[in-house]
């Protein structure tokens, strides 16, 4: 990825980290529970992921955040 594409996707990425940040925030004062959260954001995750990359790539992605979870996990211990 060049540095011009790079600077737009991570401008992009901090752009929809907001917005989910809202939505998180929403839900949590709607108490909803983390559990519901967490798994409406898994599915939601899967199906667009679904509609623009193979069943392979999925499962990539699902393999990085997995191991980015393990990661902190283990700092905070």
């Amino acid at each position: 990825m060049n540095d011009a594409i790079a600077t737009v996707h991570a401008e992009d990425v901090q752009k929809v980290r907001r917005l989910l940040q809202g939505a998180i925030t929403q839900a949590n004062e709607a108490w909803l529970p983390s559990s519901a959260i967490f798994d409406a954001l898994t599915l939601e995750l899967i199906e667009l992921a679904g509609r623009y990359e193979s069943p392979a790539r999925v499962a990539d992605h699902l393999v990085e955040v997995a191991a980015l979870l393990r990661r902190a996990q283990a700092r905070s211990h």
